[in-house]
């Protein structure tokens, strides 16, 4: 089962949340996720997961960058959103899409 996940990063420079933390003990488990800069260019997004907030510049950050056209895996346990959200973000004047895929 997987879900898809797709929006806009806005040209600011605060990240876009993606995923709140829950708070929640919840079902473990190993989450895989497919993030995604669909549009080709001179560019990169970040994707982070970590402490609302620095989710991507705290200690324990969880940080993927891709590049413009690009995808990226990455798998986690289930358990880090207890305490953390996952956020997107840019540094261009543009807003651009996004894609995650969770499975």
């Amino acid at each position: 089962m997987s879900i898809t996940l797709n929006g806009t990063v806005p040209s600011s420079r605060t990240p876009l949340v993606i995923i709140q933390a829950n708070g929640e003990n919840g079902p473990g488990g190993i989450l895989k996720f497919k993030f995604s800069a669909p549009q080709a260019g001179a560019y990169s997004f970040n994707f982070c997961i970590g402490p609302e907030s620095n989710p991507c510049g705290s200690s324990g950050a969880y940080v993927v960058t891709v590049p413009g056209g690009q995808e990226m895996l990455a798998v986690v346990e289930a358990g880090i959103f207890k305490k953390n959200v996952l956020v997107v973000s840019q540094g261009t004047s543009d807003a651009l899409p996004f894609s995650v895929t969770i499975e």
